[in-house]
């Protein structure tokens, strides 16, 4: 009888795992490859925070009931005042509605930043986006795959993303013997960005998300690595190496809590305009091995050594290129890519890791949109 019971036992235990492993091949096919032409269905998405969903690119936001939702208020104003250099002066901050030819430079007003660059949104039709963040001060979003795919083995994801509604500050400078006005000075530029993110937190899982401001909604995440979309310089915070223009950079802290600065740039950042109020496609790509056809396009630092080696069979020492409105009737270039062994870098012991975007806004504010969205595992 013992002997009996324990055939059966063992028999169903094998029947058991052989259907995790099915399960978990099933998983692993079904989620290798999804799509989001727009976001009028969002089936499939995970959001967080302040994430939302938003048509026409303008301020129609439509929270989800489910999400912890923060301000929505996009014409909150932000009000300083003081005193510098024997003036008065009062400094208001309110998202920037106005396009390049309605905001005109007055002889007593100067401005700077994004102002040359953005250009009024582009209404192209009644599609849904994702609204990251709004154009609101200290907001923060995520926006996660529901389920963890593939990606040690090569993957190449496309997105499309705009950012409109800068932050407007504006500063009155008023004489301080005769209360009469003296100046006006105003700046056009937005902030945070925003980040494509892997990451493997168990515990979070698709309710991850970091912290606002300069962490752009990926600070704190761990086992993550993050494509970031910087629009705002912190100089102050993250040293010199914060270059004063938008650009693209990638961080990691390994296993660790992910943040951006110097300490986990794994290369050089790139700078490009990117919150010109212009629809951008942005392509992100792994390959499970070096290409050489990239070698010309590479960057690296001191911070990539670890990561720079072979980890087995299966687990080669690969490639992640950042592309940028890439011309498809030339050969692709790449607009920032690395050497790197993703299987080194981070903690995937069954190759799988959820996906998605974070976004955040701090004392400078604007719209950071995705568009649409496909992932595609090689």
């Amino acid at each position: 009888m013992w002997q009996v019971d324990r055939f059966i036992h063992r028999k169903w235990s094998g029947i058991s795992i052989f259907s995790q492993v099915l399960l978990l091949y099933l998983h692993v096919c079904i989620d290798a490859e999804f799509s989001f032409p727009d976001f009028n269905k969002t089936v499939g998405l995970v959001f967080n925070s302040d994430a939302s969903t938003s048509d026409y690119g303008l301020n129609n936001t439509y929270p989800n009931i489910d999400n912890k939702q923060g301000s929505h208020n996009i014409h909150n104003d932000a009000i300083l005042t003081g005193e510098s250099n024997g003036l008065y002066f009062t400094q208001t901050t309110k998202t920037h509605e106005k396009n390049s030819e309605t905001c005109k430079i007055k002889s007593t007003e100067a401005e700077f930043g994004h102002r040359n660059k953005f250009k009024a949104a582009i209404v192209t039709g009644c599609s849904t986006r994702l609204r990251l963040t709004p154009s609101a001060p200290s907001n923060v979003g995520s926006v996660w795959y529901e389920s963890r795919v593939p990606v040690l083995k090569g993957f190449d994801t496309t997105f499309t993303f705009q950012i409109t509604s800068q932050s407007h500050t504006c500063a009155e400078y008023i004489g301080h013997m005769h209360s009469m006005k003296h100046h006006r000075s105003c700046v056009v530029h937005g902030g945070d960005g925003f980040a494509f993110v892997i990451h493997l937190d168990r515990e979070s899982g698709t309710t991850a998300i970091g912290r606002d401001g300069q962490d752009l909604g990926y600070g704190g995440i761990i086992n993550s690595i993050a494509v970031e979309f910087d629009t705002w310089t912190n100089v102050d915070t993250q040293g010199i190496n914060d270059i004063f223009h938008d650009h693209i950079s990638i961080h990691s802290s390994s296993k660790l809590a992910n943040s951006p600065g110097s300490h986990t740039a794994l290369g050089h950042s790139r700078p490009i305009d990117l919150a010109d109020g212009k629809i951008h496609t942005a392509r992100i790509q792994y390959l499970p091995f070096l290409e050489k056809e990239y070698l010309e396009y590479f960057t690296a630092n001191e911070n990539l050594l670890p990561y720079i080696k072979d980890n087995g069979e299966g687990r080669r020492l690969g490639t992640l290129a950042v592309f940028l409105d890439a011309d498809s009737k030339v050969p692709s270039k790449p607009i920032i890519a690395v050497p790197l062994n993703l299987s080194i870098l981070l903690n995937l012991p069954e190759s799988l890791a959820w996906v998605g975007f974070t976004s955040s806004t701090g004392k400078k504010f604007e719209n950071h949109d995705i568009l649409s969205w496909r992932w595609k595992t090689i």
